[in-house]
């Protein structure tokens, strides 16, 4: 039997979050050793050797088109990281992590993976938010006996491929893209073009949402375009393209600062009169940002998280407004998920009898005893890594915000 969290130590580490912000720094702040820099992960101080630390890692793009998503998970796991030291830490050890830019590039991540596992004293790896990247580092990392848990990566192919050592909390793309398809038929749209770029994600959702389209609905997709989001930024021929077929809506499968560009320039040539759905790669403020919130507003989403004030309360809410006071920006899932793998391994390894688990027995103990309830979503991994009780829900940019549909 699974071994039930109590809500309230959820409460605590949430509340610890004021104090912690104005007293305590964690190691992300100073140890950004990032794929390109000349240092070496592997002449970071090894404090785990002491038995005073638990260290970790993150892997996320802090440079580059995607950086902003990097931001949010590095903020997110600072949070939970001064938040859970503050409160003592996990059985007096106080948490220390690293940050690895993976610049959102799968070469990047190879050479992340590779200066993580040569570092040989972190406990387990945060996921990048691509799962292109984690995916990259995972051989890496699977060698080295150390496990990668993932707050954000939706790709089906993730845990379809028998990574054993590895886990992701959020719901994957087949649930999500299913949704997101049913929302837009269900409000009426029956000419859909697609927008989406070469990431293996996105290019997996453009054709399940091809074919759930047509298997469910008889819908044929009127248009798409594939682009190549590091080098392509012009997408008025797209967008003609799309206009002309009588496209009455478009999906978007990438991340925000494409969709965000498409939704611009669309603007700016005078067509605005679609209806504009998304995977979660969009549901970022960034993308309100970049567009600007009167082209913005009605574009819809699907995330695992929503910083909707408005409909959150306990932990959800404080967790809002302290990210809020650190960042100067809502959290997106990114920030979330990152916080709420942190909280968990911490509750994993504060069990006596996970305490001194490492590689495949810490992963084959969580997935056999424990479940947690996070900020995000409840946690309950299954045997294939996959979280069975993850949830979704749409938001919609409403007077320049994300709000969650009702």
């Amino acid at each position: 039997m699974k071994n039930k969290l109590k809500k309230v130590v959820c409460s605590l580490l949430v509340a610890s979050l004021a104090l912690a912000m104005a007293g305590c720094s964690s190691s992300g702040d100073t140890a950004d050793t990032s794929a390109d820099t000349s240092s070496d992960a592997s002449e970071a101080e090894t404090s785990a050797d002491s038995g005073d630390t638990i260290r970790f890692a993150l892997m996320s793009p802090m440079t580059g088109d995607a950086a902003a998503t990097g931001a949010q998970q590095d903020n997110g796991v600072k949070l939970a990281v001064e938040a859970i030291n503050a409160a003592g830490g996990v059985n007096g050890k106080m948490l220390e992590y690293d940050v690895f830019d993976d610049q959102a590039n799968t070469n990047q991540a190879v050479i992340c993976g590779e200066k993580i596992a040569a570092d040989g004293n972190y406990r387990f790896v945060v996921a990048s938010n691509s799962s292109g990247c984690s995916q990259a580092a995972y051989p890496a990392l699977e060698a080295a006996g150390i496990p990668l848990v993932s707050g954000v990566n939706t790709a089906d192919f993730m845990t379809n491929q028998g990574f054993s050592m590895y886990m992701r909390i959020c719901v994957k793309d087949s649930a999500q893209t299913e949704q997101l398809v049913a929302a837009a038929v269900e409000a009426g749209y029956t000419k859909p073009a697609i927008f989406y770029t070469t990431a293996e994600t996105d290019t997996t959702n453009f054709q399940l949402a091809t074919q759930f389209l047509q298997d469910n609905y008889g819908i044929e997709v009127v248009e798409s375009a594939q682009i190549q989001p590091e080098t392509e930024k012009d997408f008025a021929a797209h967008i003609t393209n799309f206009r002309d077929a009588g496209a009455d809506c478009v999906f978007f499968f990438s991340e925000y600062s494409p969709a965000a560009l498409f939704i611009k320039q669309a603007s700016t040539l005078g067509w605005e009169d679609y209806g504009r759905y998304s995977s979660a790669g969009c549901s970022n403020p960034q993308l309100i940002e970049i567009a600007g919130a009167d082209v913005a507003e009605g574009f819809i989403s699907v995330s695992s998280f929503v910083a909707d004030k408005d409909n959150a309360d306990g932990e959800k809410l404080d967790f809002i407004d302290n990210y809020v006071e650190l960042a100067d920006v809502d959290p997106g899932e990114w920030a979330a998920g990152a916080y709420d793998v942190v909280c968990m391994m911490a509750d994993v390894l504060s069990n006596e009898e996970a305490a001194d688990l490492t590689g495949q027995e810490l992963v084959d103990w969580i997935k056999e005893n424990e479940t947690y309830q996070g900020i995000m979503v409840d946690i309950d991994i299954d045997e294939n890594g996959d979280n069975s009780a993850a949830t979704i829900v749409q938001q919609i940019v409403s007077d320049g915000v994300w709000k969650e549909v009702q």
